[in-house]
């Protein structure tokens, strides 16, 4: 009888300690979760709602007059949608370093616009995001076939083309009316007749390139019909006795060089000194076989970027047809939008050139990197031979091309 009262106090005892024990959990809060508590009370925003309050994040690589025009299309933009845009401009030639330094960090921007050429070694380095991954309505029927081909890399996009800013031929018609010339030349049979008359007629300035960049001497010879990584002793022959008829490296042109028959630059500078008298010409067939002469950009999304649907409405504006329209006449910058381009109907950028070739090409690029893979020697070879510190033989062994290809 004893030893059941001694199990009876037991149980009575161990159930008391068991209340107590729970009125202490109840009231007071364990050592290490004072934060838990907090939170419980006053609750955190989570790191979702965090992010999506932060700023989207572009970081351009423009020139300061362009930056200027970015700025007033964003501001257009932040106050039309109410988002937070924070624009940042890395105009310094080491760009492509600085922003390949804070992508392999993880500390890049969410969104970038930068050289085309950048982004396939971008997207190979895990840099970018697919545009297939952050968005699913892109109007790449209308975006110009090369420009795509730029930014495509292991079956997928991963950039969407802004503009262009190839070098193309201004002629003067009433300089070249005056040398007895009344066609721009086209093939290099009219090339030969226009130096035969400049010859006759005692000109000492043909044409104006300023050469040493590489892309101008690669715009003569697209105009000579050649291939700079394999021209024609034709045009080779063409160059070595224009030489002599070329104004080269000149920082300005004076009174004089304003009516050369000729000169060679960007489209945007070109469209800046356009006249009455000056007609543009693009050698579409040499852009259409290296879209990489095309010096166009790109708006990319960084891997690491958590506002992938905000940048991706932020490029659909800056890249829609209304707004391309408006940087091309504010910066000269062509347009990357085919339907920019078709008067067929209208011409609402009213550009003063037509496209055809590179319209109309559609999955024929043979560039296949080739000549960006050799990019520097053919800068330095091509200023060598037009400046005539080579010969056509240096030239044609440096590119690795042959004489008297097509």
């Amino acid at each position: 009888m004893r030893r059941k009262n001694y199990w009876l106090l037991f149980a009575i005892l161990l159930l008391s300690l068991t209340a107590l024990s729970q009125g202490q959990d109840l009231s007071q809060t364990p050592s290490g979760h004072e934060e838990e508590d907090d939170a419980s009370l006053f609750p955190q925003p989570s790191t979702q709602e965090r992010t999506s309050q932060s700023p989207i994040r572009v970081t351009v690589h423009l020139s300061d007059e362009d930056f200027k025009q970015l700025e007033e299309l964003n501001h257009t933009y932040v106050t039309d949608t109410g988002a937070t845009v924070e624009l940042n401009n890395i105009p310094d030639a080491d760009a492509y370093l600085q922003l390949t330094s804070a992508l392999a960090v993880g500390e890049g921007p969410d969104v970038m616009l930068i050289n085309s050429s950048w982004v396939r070694p971008m997207a190979s380095r895990g840099y970018l995001l697919p545009v297939e991954f952050y968005t699913s309505n892109r109007a790449d029927s209308d975006t110009i076939n090369p420009l795509l081909q730029e930014v495509e890399w292991n079956g997928y996009q991963w950039g969407t083309p802004a503009d262009m800013d190839p070098y193309v031929l201004a002629w003067n018609v009433k300089a070249l009316n005056s040398l007895g010339v009344t066609d721009i030349p086209g093939g290099i049979s009219s090339w030969k007749e226009m130096l035969s008359k400049a010859k006759n007629r005692g000109h000492q300035q043909l044409l104006e390139i300023s050469s040493g960049d590489g892309y101008d001497a690669a715009a003569l010879m697209g105009a000579l019909g050649t291939d700079p990584l394999s021209p024609s002793q034709a045009s080779l022959e063409w160059i070595d006795k224009a030489r002599a008829f070329m104004q080269i490296d000149q920082a300005e042109q004076g009174a004089d060089g304003a009516q050369l028959p000729l000169t060679i630059s960007a489209v945007s500078e070109a469209a800046k000194s356009q006249t009455a008298n000056t007609e543009l010409r693009m050698p579409e067939q040499l852009y259409a076989i290296y879209p990489s002469l095309l010096r166009s950009r790109s708006y990319a999304v960084s891997a690491g970027s958590q506002h992938a649907k905000e940048a991706a409405e932020w490029i659909a504006y800056m890249s829609s047809a209304v707004v391309q329209q408006e940087w091309y006449q504010a910066t000269g910058k062509l347009p990357a939008l085919k339907s920019l381009y078709d008067d067929s109907v209208f011409n609402p950028a009213g550009l003063p050139f037509h496209l055809n070739s590179l319209l109309q090409t559609a999955g024929t690029d043979k560039d296949t990197g080739r000549l960006q893979a050799k990019w520097d020697v053919f800068v330095k070879a091509s200023g060598d031979y037009i400046t005539g510190k080579s010969a056509a033989t240096d030239y044609v062994e440096a590119v690795r091309g042959e004489a008297g290809g097509s």
